[in-house]
């Protein structure tokens, strides 16, 4: 039982490093590194998001998304605008130079992919995404301090 936990738990760790090195090579001369790349694909869907709700959908603490957000700001991707009904807000939005990242953005993401599945059938790509879905939500479940159903 060890084994397979270690095993997941290795296997788990080299696909995130992997991916890291991968894609950060890929986007160096851009000036974006992987952390980035949801903050961009989720404005690309939402453009106009808040913070806090990219907080919340990412669960991670509003200050790793300020340090994020500040950089693609800085490297003109985004501008942050007060919301006009609640100044408390800040809502996000793509720049022009932000938009001409979505093609080379996709185009790592599919490339990263194509090479995690390569020699995978589409049945064993779909069966991968249904169980990743599953440990997903049990990791959920598992850090609100439930129990699996």
């Amino acid at each position: 039982m060890a084994d397979r936990q270690e095993f997941l738990t290795k296997a788990i760790a080299i696909i995130h490093r992997s991916e890291s090195t991968f894609k950060n090579k890929k986007l160096l001369k851009t000036g974006l590194n992987i952390g980035q790349l949801r903050y961009l694909w989720t404005l690309y869907k939402e453009d106009g998001i808040s913070q806090e709700s990219m907080a919340k959908r990412f669960m991670v603490d509003k200050a790793s998304v300020t340090r994020q957000i500040k950089r693609l700001e800085e490297l003109g991707m985004i501008r942050r605008e007060m919301d006009a009904k609640d100044r408390r807000i800040q809502r996000i939005f793509v720049t022009d130079m932000g938009y001409q990242m979505r093609d080379l953005i996709e185009e790592v993401t599919k490339e990263w992919s194509a090479r995690l599945t390569a020699g995978f059938s589409e049945k064993e790509k779909d069966d991968l995404m249904h169980l990743i879905g599953r440990l997903s939500d049990n990791a959920i479940v598992a850090m609100e301090g439930g129990e699996n159903e």
